[in-house]
């Protein structure tokens, strides 16, 4: 596993909660299969992976596959109208009938576009075609484009450019801390000094890159592992410094004053306000900008039980630069944070010496499992000597350290679909509907 399909998992929507059938909005087209047939004209329909009862006020037949159009989702009932004149056949066929449908051009784009959508059951919409004709050309990393796409409608964001963008480069498989250092460069061209917001992105950057918190706990364990209260801090200071939570600091400072947008000292503002002054030219910091949103719209909050965080930081270990990717994942908690008792957290290093390192980290009921990816032989010899500081540093917290082991590196497999498909409720009885056809 490599950050890249750390967060594809993340942005992979067969990990999120099967909830989007309930997301459906007016006007948009689902492919369904009648599968069979129920007494008082309801029938068992299949959209997607997804299988529910419908009462039917149109004459379909078991066994063949249809266009349905949304026509309303008031939250407790779906109803649904068969689409005329769509190719109710092939795969194939009913891709050329859906743009004729939408009047759409059979561009190399639309094609492929509305061959994903088929092949992953997601709603389709003229807008969203038309749209992803816009973002899409042939410099664009087509899975990377669909990834972000994807996720989009599943999650139900807002179907924008600048939303798209971020969730693209978040995939970005070139380090941070080389896109930081890249910038900083750019921002030593002569023609960037007579701006206002040049020396303090400069400096901020530095800053991150040199002396970021994040490197005082790996600097320091060749020595004594740092406390729990200190690992936070220093994780609240970088966060605080790469602005993953510039958003809420400008609604909160911007009802004290209107000028506090000033005095918010982070990348993202900075880049921000770098960008306004800079013009065309400021599409040179877009790249790091997007980034820093994509982390942020993956790690926003959800209206389920679970929550997930990630973040990409710079880290200096020795003369080496890298990234340290980190990946919290858990229940809920009542005010809306995740339960530190139980959770898992993902750690992906690119170190000196031991190149390649995932270190997993599970936590129920304040017992830790910690399985080490690596294929370096030494690698059980050291782990054997930090094993007693950490399980003292974790019963001080009130943590029981149950096992370290360490396996080779290793592909995370694809859920078995049963299991993906865990959470459909499929109802007893053939009473109630799920929806109306």
């Amino acid at each position: 596993m490599n950050p890249v399909h750390m967060i594809q998992s993340l942005l992979n929507v067969e990990n999120l909660p099967k909830d989007s059938l309930f997301s459906l909005r007016q006007g948009q087209l689902i492919y369904g299969k009648v599968q069979k047939f129920f007494q008082n004209n309801t029938a068992l329909i299949q959209l997607g992976n997804v299988k529910l009862y419908a009462q039917l006020k149109a004459a379909l037949s078991a066994g063949n596959s249809y266009w349905f159009e949304v026509q309303s989702n008031d939250g407790a009932e779906i109803h649904l109208k068969v689409v005329e004149g769509i190719g109710q056949n092939t795969s194939q066929q009913s891709i050329h009938s859906l743009l004729k449908h939408f009047q759409l051009p059979e561009t190399k784009i639309n094609l492929q576009f509305v061959q994903f959508l088929l092949s992953k059951d997601l709603p389709i919409t003229k807008e969203h075609l038309v749209e992803t004709q816009n973002w899409i050309n042939k410099k664009t990393d087509f899975p990377k484009a669909t990834t972000a796409i994807e996720y989009m409608i599943k999650k139900d964001l807002p179907f924008t450019k600048q939303i798209f963008q971020s969730l693209v480069a978040v995939q970005e498989s070139k380090s941070f801390t080389s896109q930081l250092e890249q910038l900083g460069k750019f921002l030593e061209d002569p023609k960037f000094q007579s701006l206002k917001s040049a020396q303090p992105l400069k400096q901020m950057i530095a800053n991150i890159l040199e002396n970021s918190s994040i490197n005082q706990i790996f600097s320091s364990i060749d020595e004594q592992l740092p406390s729990g209260t200190e690992v936070k801090k220093m994780l609240e200071s970088m966060i605080h410094s790469l602005g993953l939570e510039y958003d809420k600091e400008v609604e909160v400072w911007s009802k004290v004053k209107q000028e506090s947008f000033e005095s918010l000292d982070s990348l993202k503002p900075l880049l921000l306000k770098a960008m306004s002054e800079l013009g065309n030219s400021g599409r040179e910091l877009e790249p790091i900008l997007n980034r820093l949103t994509g982390m942020q719209l993956i790690s926003q909050e959800t209206n389920g039980p679970m929550l997930q965080i990630l973040m990409q930081l710079p880290i200096l270990l020795g003369e080496k630069k890298s990234d340290v990717t980190l990946q919290w994942s858990g229940r809920k908690t009542s005010n809306g944070q995740i339960d530190p008792n139980y959770c898992r957290i993902l750690f992906y290093l690119e170190l000196q010496s031991i190149q390649h390192t995932v270190i997993d980290m599970q936590i129920q009921n304040k017992l830790i499992h910690i399985t080490v990816i690596n294929d370096t032989k030494e690698i059980e010899t050291i782990i054997a000597t930090l094993k007693p500081s950490l399980k003292e540093k974790l019963d001080e917290l009130g943590y029981n350290l149950s096992f370290i082991k360490v396996i080779p590196p290793y592909e995370k497999d694809k859920l078995d679909e049963d299991q993906m498909n865990s959470s459909i409720l499929l109802k007893d009885g053939y009473r109630e509907v799920d929806i109306k056809i």
